[in-house]
């Protein structure tokens, strides 16, 4: 398979992902930094879309088996890059309310992964039957040694979670709640309710060293953002 770099990413001309969708052009993988020492922890796995596409709707469109076929496509992609090492994904709910993508996603030969469940919010939408099935299914998932997280987390967001008890590793905080909140007091108390869920906490939407400092101030570990070039990977 051959690639061609782009600006945001790699182009992959390859059957794995076509069948997926057309809209899905390569990969991108960006930097998870520990915010104290600067140094590089793990990656994100990202997808480029076609041109004038916006990743928000084209994802929230995608069914749970269009979802979980991406992400094994990923995995094969990248698992003989020795860069891939602590991979961040991200996964919908939805995958982990069917029975059929979630045994496969227990069933994937792959190792550890920190899996980023998207659009969080969604899990109070489910009845209380189903929330309390996907509860126990990210228990298995993280007795298998994979590492839950929320993804972009706010202060709204945030809230309903303090009385569930998920088996949460980190919280990932949105890059516009950054934003909004990284000169005021407010991204302190919103780091502080994180800690409450889960031992790790990454900012994302870091883009030049005084966001760096505001993070490192407010108490997060991790950040992730435009500050660290992305990697660029393809397969030839």
């Amino acid at each position: 398979m051959t690639g061609r770099q782009q600006d945001d990413g790699v182009a992959v001309q390859s059957s794995r992902f076509q069948h997926i969708s057309r809209d899905i052009t390569g990969i991108k993988l960006e930097p998870i930094v520990a915010l104290s020492t600067s140094r590089t922890v793990g990656a994100e796995v990202l997808s480029v879309l076609s041109p004038n596409l916006q990743n928000e709707r084209f994802f929230h469109n995608q069914s749970a088996v269009q979802s979980f076929m991406l992400l094994e496509a990923q995995l094969c992609t990248l698992k003989n890059t020795l860069m891939c090492k602590n991979l961040f994904i991200n996964l919908p709910i939805t995958v982990l309310t069917m029975g059929k993508t979630f045994h496969q996603l227990m069933q994937l030969k792959s190792s550890q992964l920190n899996i980023e469940i998207v659009e969080p919010a969604s899990f109070f939408s489910l009845s209380v039957g189903l929330r309390e099935c996907v509860t126990q299914r990210l228990q298995q998932l993280s007795m298998q040694g994979h590492r839950i997280w929320l993804d972009d987390v706010d202060e709204t967001v945030i809230k309903p979670f303090l009385s569930c008890r998920l088996p949460l590793y980190g919280i990932k905080i949105d890059k516009v709640a950054f934003w909004r909140l990284r000169a005021t007091p407010a991204l302190s108390r919103l780091v502080t309710l994180c800690s409450q869920l889960a031992g790790h906490v990454l900012i994302e939407g870091i883009e030049n060293d005084q966001d760096r400092a505001y993070a490192l101030q407010a108490g997060a570990g991790l950040g992730q953002g435009y500050h660290w070039p992305c990697w660029y990977w393809s397969e030839d």
